[in-house]
């Protein structure tokens, strides 16, 4: 098996986080309060599901592998994981 370096997967798009599965029950989420728009995240996400707006990270969760790339990459920890919010079922009645 050939081991490839990360320049390699930001080069080509080929990232095996493009078939990892995602975490079930979980999104990932953005401490704005830490996050100083540096794009560091927005850099290195194989799947462009980050993007920056008014300085502000935006996550588009669909796109998301949940490949984690994006958290250690991030020098405020600014990204993290946390659990999906529920949805909420109403009967009618």
């Amino acid at each position: 098996m050939e081991i490839k370096g990360l320049g390699w997967y930001l080069r080509t798009g080929d990232h095996p986080a493009r078939s990892m599965a995602r975490r079930p029950g979980e999104i990932l989420s953005l401490n704005e309060a830490r996050c100083f728009g540096c794009a560091a995240c927005v850099a290195i996400c194989p799947v462009d599901a980050l993007d920056l707006s008014n300085l502000l990270v935006v996550i588009d969760e669909p796109t998301c592998t949940h490949c984690e790339l994006c958290i250690p990459i991030c020098p405020v920890y600014a990204l993290f994981f946390e659990p999906a919010p529920q949805k909420k079922i109403t009967s009618v009645v």
